[in-house]
Formats: C-alpha cells, sequence, structure tokens
C-alpha cells in the first residue's frame, strides 16, 4: 500500500479521494455483510422476524441497521427516540433477555406492527463493547426459542458480528490515521516559506491552533529585557493578555530554562502556564521551546481546556512543528545572528512585525466582538530628543537606547504590553489591558522616572521628558497601517502642541 503522506503534492488529492472510496466501500461492505448475518440468523433459529438497531446516546436514539421478515405487516422506521421504542427499558442490558408479549410486553409497545401482533415472544441479544451497550438484535417468534435452545446459533451470531465490526473498526481508523498524517503534511507544507520571521511565528501558531479545539497558542520570546508573550494564535480561546511577562516556576520558565518541551495537567490551576497573575489556567499545556542550533529564541505555548486532546500522536506534531519553523526561519536568513534575540533589535525593541501581526489580529476580534482586553497602540520619544544627539556620543546614544526600552517596559508598572522599534529613538508600544485607564496610569507612571534627570546604566544623566501619541483600538479602524497612521498624527500633534501627550 501506498503511504499518503509520501505521496508527491500533485497526486495527493488523488490519493485522498482514493482513501475516501475505499474507506465508503469498506462501510458498505460492512453494512452487507451485518444484512446477510441478520438473514442467517433468522433462518437458523426459525423466528419471525430478526432486527438490529444501535443505540446512539448521544441522541437519545435508536438507529436502525438492517431487519430480515418473512412477515407482510411489519414495517420499520430508522431512527426512534429512546422514549418511543420499548427497548428503552433495555438498552443497557449485558446479556440475552427473553420476553412473553401480553404477559411481560404490551403488545402496543411493538409499534413496527400494523392490524395485529403476530409474534408472541421477543428475545434480545446485546452488544457490548468496552463496557457499553452499543447495540441490540431483537429476535421475535411466534413459538417459545429460549435463550438456551438457540445457544449455539447465538453465540455464532455474536462472535460473527464482534469480529466484523473490530475488522470494520481497524480499517475505518487505518484510513482516519492515513488522513490524519496527510493533514500533517500539508501542516508542514505551510511553514516552507520564505516570509519574514514573525509572519512565520504567526502561521505556526495559527496551525498549531488546528490541532486544539477549545484551546490557544501564545509565543513567548525575549525582549525589553525580559520574556513575554508578544502574540497569539487568530482564533486562541481564553488567549494570554500580549506582554504579559514570563514569570520564574511557570511552565514556559521551566522549557526555556531546560530547552526541553514540559507538559502539564492543571490542577487548581496550577502549575500557571507564564505567570500567575494569567486567569483560567485549566485542562493542559505543552511548553515547546523554538530552538535554533540549540539558543533558547523562544516558547510555544499550547493549551486546551481538554487534556484528552494531547494524545501522544498530538504532542509529536506539535514539536515537530515548532522544530521545522525554528529550521524554517534559520534557513530564510543565513546570516541570522542567533547569539543574540532575533526578535528583537539590539536594543531590546521587538521587531515592527510583531506589533503589525498582533494589531490586526486585535481588530478582528474586536469587530467580531472577540475581546476581552482594552488595547492601545502608540509612539512614544524623548520629547528633547535632538538636543541629547548632539551631546552624546553613538555609544552613549546605543546605551541611551538599551535603558529606555527596559524602562519604557510596561511590565515594569504593572500593565501587560509590547514596546517595538519604530525608527531611531521613537518606539511603538501595544497594550492590552482591562482596565480602561491602563494607558494613561503608564504614562503617568513613566513620567515620574523624568521628574528629575534620568541615569544611564553607564552612570551618565540626562534632563528630559517623554512624549506619547496613541490611539486606541476600535472596530472602525481597518488596519495596522491605519493605527500607525492616527498613532504618528498624534505623536506630531502631542510634539507641536508642547502637551507631550494626545491621545485620539
Amino acid at each position: 500500500m501506498n503511504n499518503y503522506a509520501a505521496a508527491p503534492e500533485e497526486n495527493r488529492s488523488k490519493a485522498e479521494i482514493m482513501g475516501r472510496k475505499r474507506q465508503e466501500k469498506a462501510l458498505r461492505e460492512f453494512k452487507h455483510v451485518l444484512k446477510d448475518l441478520i438473514f442467517l440468523l433468522r433462518s437458523a433459529s426459525g423466528m419471525q422476524t430478526v432486527y438490529m438497531y444501535w443505540i446512539n446516546r448521544s441522541r437519545k436514539q435508536f438507529v436502525l441497521e438492517t431487519k430480515s421478515t418473512e412477515l407482510d405487516n411489519v414495517i420499520f422506521k430508522d431512527r426512534l427516540a429512546f422514549e418511543n421504542h420499548f427497548l428503552n427499558d433495555y438498552k443497557d442490558i449485558s446479556e440475552a433477555a427473553t420476553l412473553e408479549i401480553g404477559r411481560e410486553l404490551d403488545p402496543s409497545l411493538l409499534k413496527h406492527y400494523y392490524d395485529r401482533v403476530p409474534v408472541r415472544y421477543v428475545t434480545m441479544l446485546p452488544f457490548v463493547n468496552n463496557g457499553e451497550t452499543v447495540a441490540i438484535t431483537v429476535l421475535e417468534a411466534r413459538d417459545q426459542h429460549s435463550a438456551d435452545e438457540q445457544g449455539d446459533v447465538i453465540y455464532s451470531y455474536i462472535e460473527a458480528l464482534r469480529n466484523v465490526l473490530n475488522t470494520y473498526l481497524e480499517i475505518s481508523d487505518l484510513y482516519e490515521q492515513q488522513n490524519e498524517w496527510v493533514d500533517y503534511e500539508k501542516c508542514l507544507d505551510r511553514l516552507n516559506v520564505r516570509c519574514h520571521r514573525a509572519e512565520l511565528v504567526k502561521r505556526l501558531l495559527n496551525i498549531l491552533q488546528q490541532f486544539l479545539p477549545d484551546g490557544g497558542v501564545s509565543f513567548v520570546t525575549q525582549g525589553m529585557g525580559s520574556w513575554c508573550n508578544v502574540m497569539n494564535s487568530d482564533e486562541a480561546r481564553h488567549p494570554l493578555p500580549v506582554g504579559m511577562t514570563m514569570e520564574k516556576r511557570s511552565l514556559a520558565s521551566e522549557a526555556a530554562e531546560n530547552g526541553s518541551t514540559e507538559f502539564a495537567i492543571h490542577f487548581n490551576n496550577s502549575p500557571k502556564r507564564l505567570s500567575p497573575r494569567e486567569q483560567q489556567t485549566e485542562g493542559a499545556t505543552m511548553a515547546i521551546p523554538l530552538l535554533m542550533n540549540d539558543r533558547r529564541q523562544g516558547v510555544v505555548l499550547a493549551h486546551d481546556k481538554n487534556p484528552l486532546t494531547f494524545k501522544e500522536s498530538t504532542k509529536h506534531k506539535l514539536m515537530n512543528l515548532v522544530r521545522v519553523a525554528g529550521l524554517q526561519i534559520m534557513g530564510n536568513d543565513p546570516g541570522i545572528d542567533i547569539d543574540e534575540p532575533v526578535f528583537a533589535n539590539k536594543f531590546g525593541a521587538f521587531l515592527p512585525d510583531f506589533w503589525k501581526k498582533t494589531v490586526d489580529s486585535e481588530l478582528v476580534n474586536i469587530r467580531e466582538q472577540q475581546s476581552k482586553f482594552h488595547s492601545w497602540f502608540g509612539l512614544i520619544t524623548l520629547s528633547n530628543l535632538p538636543k541629547l544627539r548632539t551631546k552624546m556620543r553613538i555609544d552613549q546614544l546605543d546605551q541611551m537606547q538599551r535603558d529606555l526600552v527596559r524602562t519604557f517596559n510596561p511590565s515594569q508598572y504593572g500593565y501587560t504590553g509590547i514596546l517595538g522599534f519604530h525608527s531611531d529613538y521613537i518606539y511603538s508600544f501595544f497594550i492590552q489591558n482591562k482596565d480602561p485607564g491602563a494607558v494613561d496610569k503608564w504614562i503617568a507612571a513613566l513620567r515620574k522616572n523624568f521628574l528629575n534627570s534620568f541615569e544611564l546604566d553607564n552612570g551618565m544623566h540626562i534632563e528630559t521628558d517623554i512624549t506619547v501619541g496613541s490611539v486606541k483600538l476600535q472596530d472602525e479602524l481597518q488596519d495596522s497601517y491605519q493605527v500607525l497612521t492616527k498613532a504618528k498624527s498624534a505623536l506630531s500633534g502631542a510634539m507641536k502642541s508642547g502637551n507631550n501627550e494626545v491621545i485620539q
């Protein structure tokens, strides 16, 4: 048999169609065998009517599989609610049972007969799978045929039914597994693309999201002098706030420190994925380090409310997809310096593509009323920058930028957010918080650092203030380009007015 996962791309769709046809053929043959089994059972047992119902417990229905009868006043319905069938009282039996109609079973309950009920005895044969009754075969006769008298026939039927069902399930599982790995190959192909590293990370998160029906994916990396969440998958459920800082003893910190994947099922909100401040820590989480030549450049947090989602095969796929993404990033940029954080510039500010992806995703969430946070984007700089640039050497200016990025870090003041690079000495910021006044409080706390002279790490003191222009994300904004345009306008207005702050 050809391996579907190894099929060339141009032949893969044909292979999938052939696989579906084989699966459909297996189902048809399975149903034909059941029909023949029921006919043989009726013939061998001398019964007048024999039929088989599956028990659909999720929908509370009996579903007719097949029937065989020598009578002419019988009409079966394909589906019946539990309460509309006499089998409702016997759907949990685990051994054969025989009832006499009129004495143990009201004949009016046998609704598949019309005019009259021509049989006197009903024998029920349960089919038990994994400790649960999943089907019942019913034998109806004019004369009494006890289960003991028909022991050999009944035993042969039950064994044949079990063997046929197990064979069908094995074939179905095989086809499902083949299709599952075909889908996985497609996921790998989607990572085989030349693009910016931030775009590849976003693509990776959205691919992993497909494996987590009731969860989400976040990307944690280095910047602003710390590790924090910089991006979530587009359809994440209960996402971590962008900018939430990684703290010790969290699952993410263990993966970052050890360089190996960590998996945990959460009990009583423990262990935390990223921080003690996160909410709704339940289900299970995988923390997968993003390695580049053994350098830890990030951690992918994949979580789902249902721990059973993380089958061993799923874990393997998630880890391998992250590994391939790391290799692809290096392959796309052979000159990348993996000894330094690759998702931030040399001053610690995150690359612009990160906040652009995040802003675009958040605007979609806002329009779809899926966001649980208030979000702002803006630009921040020093108010007397021209004067400082003329007084300081290049190395001093570089040191100043590193110090400013750490100082502007919103987490220093208890707010979740990230700081990005916009241009020299001008930084973009994205703040996300449930507090509608978060950005005003963050700016007020920042200004306190500049009330007196600001001391750099090299001991140099500078006299300055900050100038800020920001915009709150709302549904009328179209994309990150429009948001940036409004933030630039706000910053320009703040500089011209001398107010040092404009919020649009």
